[in-house]
């Protein structure tokens, strides 16, 4: 069924072109399978028009399905519920602190205020969002995520909304057979324009054959470039300082759309700023791979701290993902032997007791240290410091030290770090879990610029594209100099329910021919 309504597609819009500018009952098509390209998918379909979804990978999700800290928003029933004290401004304050006030500030202030709404769309579509977590950056817990269940198997955010979403396009396409086309498996080559008018994209096929897939606009969903090493890399050409550090990105995360589109005279925004995420697991079986597995900030959020191979804290561990960043890179040595070392890579160990993996969730928990094996635990502080080879009155000073600030109230209270908030306390004959960390580069701020409207700028026409939107880590300008943890899975929604509704209204009369 699904090639047979390709081909029509196909058919009907060769025929179309051939007549003039895209009909208002061509599809829109959407590029990128993550959870911008479903947002946008879903928007298109529930405006009434028809979609073609292409992804290049087998299936949907991308690195939205890896998201493991959570989605921000302000003004949500589940903050109410815990009482929770934020508001916009507070939001729209906090997401400009974190990228140096160097954000598109229309932009921030239309993600900051569809927050609420984009919560909704999400438990609209079966999500349950209703814990809420202190993430770094924040002024106050913000960012939403799937309780953790008291036992069995543990349920990642991200995963968790791009099944429900996914879940929810499938039955759309039961119902309206017609109007759905998925293209899992297709790769994007190129764009296709009409005089001024971006009309499809070229692609290629799982068989190896080429094709043209035409519409009457196009949304660019397919990511950033954090996995970009090529020959024509995006790190390369402007970021070359991150390209010693490995990723948490999928190899396919190499900035094809933003070629693309910059190819055809696309603006790009911001391209500089890349976020180097300080906490990755190093994986004891292969401390050396490029590619690591993220360690949720929540995890952090919920107690964990840091220490060096002195076995002394150096950071607050609920800083900018910058700073905690250079801390560890400029703060710590690679680690030779402890748990498998850390392949070379400046790092820090991550310490956690029962009480921090109970309040993280302990199925979520025991996922990192049962599964993934990152974490290994040790029956005491003592049997710590000896297999770490740290002095263990120093160890012991360091928790004393923070423990004395657990449980305090009064918000003027702070280490020498500016840590103002101190979840547990460590007690010495207790267990305790460590796990390697490193920074890796996790996210791209740049990208194509856009506006409020998602449409992407013409750079030498100095105004958007005629039909050309994009949403999610390929569109810059949102972040700043660097990203707020949970901002991104919420740009994604924001801005690809944005570019659906927008697409799908796309009408070219006469006058503009």
């Amino acid at each position: 069924m699904r090639i047979f309504v390709f081909l029509a597609l196909i058919s009907t819009a060769d025929a179309a072109r051939k007549r003039g500018p895209p009909q208002v009952s061509e599809p829109v098509v959407v590029v990128g399978g993550g959870l911008a390209g479903l947002s946008a998918a879903l928007e298109v379909l529930d405006s009434g028009s028809k979609v073609v979804l292409i992804e290049s990978q087998a299936n949907t999700g991308g690195n939205s399905a890896k998201a493991s800290s959570g989605i921000n928003a302000c003004a949500t029933a589940a903050q109410k519920k815990l009482k929770i004290r934020d508001s916009f401004d507070l939001f729209y304050s906090d997401t400009l602190n974190a990228g140096d006030r160097q954000n598109d500030v229309e932009l921030v202030d239309v993600l900051v205020h569809s927050s609420t709404d984009a919560i909704k769309f999400l438990e609209e579509s079966g999500v349950d969002l209703g814990d809420v977590n202190l993430c770094g950056g924040h002024s106050t817990p913000r960012t939403h995520w799937v309780p953790s269940p008291k036992e069995g198997k543990p349920i990642p955010v991200g995963f968790e909304i791009m099944k429900k979403l996914r879940a929810r396009l499938d039955a759309i396409q039961i119902d309206r057979p017609e109007d759905v086309t998925i293209l899992n498996g297709t790769s994007m080559t190129g764009l296709v324009s009409w005089n001024e008018y971006m009309t499809g994209v070229n692609v290629l096929l799982p068989s190896g054959k080429s094709q043209e897939v035409a519409g009457k606009a196009v949304i660019l969903a397919t990511g950033g470039f954090a996995s970009d090493k090529s020959d024509d890399s995006l790190l390369i050409e402007f970021a070359p300082e991150t390209i010693k550090f490995p990723t948490t990105n999928g190899a396919f995360a190499k900035g094809d759309g933003v070629k693309m589109a910059r190819a055809m005279g696309a603006a790009v925004v911001g391209m500089e700023n890349v976020q180097i995420h300080p906490t990755a697991f190093v994986d004891p079986a292969d401390p050396k791979a490029n590619t690591k597995f993220l360690a949720a900030e929540a995890l952090r959020g919920k107690g964990a701290i840091m220490i060096n191979m002195d076995g002394k804290r150096f950071a607050n561990e609920l800083g900018r993902r910058d700073y905690l960043s250079a801390r560890i890179t400029k703060g710590c040595k690679p680690i030779d032997e402890f748990q498998g070392g850390s392949g070379g890579h400046s790092a820090a160990i991550m310490l956690m007791n029962d009480e921090a993996a109970d309040s993280f969730g302990r199925p979520a928990f025991n996922f990192y240290h049962l599964v993934k094996k990152f974490f290994k635990k040790y029956d005491n502080l003592a049997a710590f410091a000896k297999a770490a080879n740290i002095d263990e009155k120093t160890i012991e000073t360091t928790i004393n030290e923070y423990n004395e600030l657990v449980g305090s109230d009064d918000k003027n209270v702070h280490d020498d770090f500016s840590k103002t908030v101190f979840p547990v306390n460590f007690v010495a004959d207790q267990p305790i879990y460590a796990a390697i960390v490193t920074p890796a580069i996790h996210y791209t701020m740049g990208g194509l610029k856009i506006d409020s409207q998602g449409r992407v700028f013409n750079d030498l026409r100095k105004e958007p594209f005629k039909g050309l939107f994009a949403a999610g880590e390929v569109a810059g300008g949102v972040h700043g100099s660097n990203r707020l943890a949970g901002n991104s899975l919420l740009e994604c929604v924001v801005f690809g329910r944005i570019a659906g509704k927008n697409a799908a209204r796309t009408k070219y009369d006469k006058t503009e021919l």
